[in-house]
């Protein structure tokens, strides 16, 4: 049992049976959906021509690696330029204005990163895309030692969920944790976005911050070892960064048990689920890898999906719930 340190789309939606609807929203920064342009149907991505059976990188996840997550968490690369401060996020549709080259980069918000600076994240948006009122959102970090670096990525631009996905990277090290120890803890901090599909205004995205806790323990299971951790502290903010403050510490974020495979220092892929007012509710995977020389950093992403608050019903009081995925990044160090 973990202490936790703090005060615990569209009217007339059209459904697409292969691939995304668009959502019409001519507000520039809401998203929200209503507007004169007539949905179309999105295709699904072209086949890359991947091997499907392929062992992944150990020293990238991606959140189309975890159990249970649906294929339209495509981001399969993710790299970031210390010296622009741009990131790239490879393989989501319309992200970039197909006629410039290599122009699928997200730029820092200054606004939502102010918003999220207690995380060490920034915010980001796609700097050019085909189509300026609808966007792509991101959460990225790297670590202060350089040892990873982590990034979550959504968008409004569709009547449901969407595109999207999360990485973790590890950049330097094995990630080998000292034997002379059988456990450990690791803290740090937490960003995410979040997809709310709105039947009355459309799709639009939020931000999460939060503190992560994770503990390991490098002997038990017998061979395979054991993972597991919260995101608590959880503060929400609109696609502007302005904070939505009936929302701080609704819920929580459990990471249940994973196992380690010390080959190559990574946590397999287990469930997690947000506890508001102590039920489960949404539901979904994380993983994870270690970092550093030593171990020294464990970093990993979390998706979760279904109803979620989004406010307070002032004449009941209670949280008014709507369908959400949360696509988040965590870095935690040890002692």
């Amino acid at each position: 049992m973990y202490r936790i340190f703090a005060a615990l789309a569209l009217t007339g939606v059209l459904s697409a049976c292969d691939g995304n609807t668009l959502s019409s929203g001519d507000d520039d920064d809401a998203g929200i959906g209503i507007g004169a342009q007539p949905l179309i149907d999105e295709p699904e991505p072209a086949d890359d021509g991947s091997d499907p059976d392929a062992d992944p990188d150990p020293d990238n996840l991606y959140a189309s690696e975890l159990d249970g997550t649906d294929d339209q968490l495509t981001v399969n690369a993710m790299s970031f330029d210390p010296a622009t401060g741009e990131v790239v996020f490879n393989n989501l549709p319309f992200d970039s204005n197909v006629q410039v080259a290599g122009e699928n980069v997200y730029t820092r918000d200054a606004t939502v990163s102010a918003a999220l600076a207690a995380t060490g994240f920034d915010g980001y948006r796609n700097a050019s895309g085909p189509r300026a009122n609808s966007q792509y959102f991101a959460v990225f970090r790297r670590s202060p030692s350089g040892y990873s670096q982590v990034g979550a990525v959504g968008s409004d631009r569709y009547i449901g969920f969407g595109f999207g996905g999360a990485a973790a990277q590890r950049l330097e090290g094995s990630g080998a944790l000292p034997e002379t120890n059988d456990s450990y803890v690791f803290t740090g901090e937490y960003a995410a976005v979040r997809t709310v599909v709105d039947e009355t205004t459309g799709t639009r995205m939020e931000y999460v911050a939060g503190t992560s806790r994770i503990e390991v323990d490098i002997q038990d299971f017998d061979v395979s070892g054991a993972v597991e951790g919260l995101i608590v502290n959880r503060s929400f903010f609109d696609a502007n960064g302005v904070a939505i403050p009936e929302l701080t510490n609704a819920d929580y974020i459990t990471m249940k048990t994973a196992e380690i495979n010390f080959d190559n220092w990574t946590i397999t892929s287990s469930d997690a689920s947000t506890v508001l007012e102590g039920e489960e509710q949404q539901t979904g995977n994380w993983g994870g890898l270690f970092a550093g020389p030593n171990g020294e950093e464990v970093t990993g992403i979390v998706v979760v999906e279904g109803d979620g608050p989004v406010g307070i019903d002032p004449e009941s009081g209670e949280y008014i719930l709507q369908e959400i995925r949360e696509t988040g990044a965590f870095v935690a160090t040890r002692p």
